[in-house]
């Protein structure tokens, strides 16, 4: 688990285009589906994808990791705090300050 220094790590001249998703519901609603068809689009055209997590989107998180190991997993670290959820190890967990910088040194942000 780890949390957000405030520190950006995203080479973004190395990388040909960047994307963040926000993801906001849970699997029951009509836009997860949607989220998945994007989420997959943008991953086979070798985008690099960041996706924050928050509200029942945390809810989520572990489906994420186990469709693929290279996607970069971020949590609203209140979301997870409020409906008791564990932490996990692979994600790093912040606020709106991380969410903000990954919009900032994203190409393209899209949220569900």
């Amino acid at each position: 688990m780890s949390y957000w220094n405030g520190t950006f790590f995203i080479l973004h001249s190395l990388m040909a285009s960047t994307l963040t998703l926000i993801l906001t519901v849970s699997r029951q609603s009509q836009k997860y589906e949607e989220f998945l068809q994007k989420l997959f689009f943008y991953k086979d055209k070798g985008h690099q994808i960041y996706i924050f997590c928050l509200d029942e989107g945390v809810r989520e998180i572990k489906s994420l990791l186990a469709t693929s190991k290279d996607l970069h997993i971020f949590a609203c670290a209140y979301a997870i705090q409020s409906r008791n959820l564990s932490p996990i190890e692979s994600v790093c967990y912040g606020g709106l300050g991380l969410l903000a910088d990954l919009i900032v040194h994203s190409d393209k942000t899209e949220s569900f």
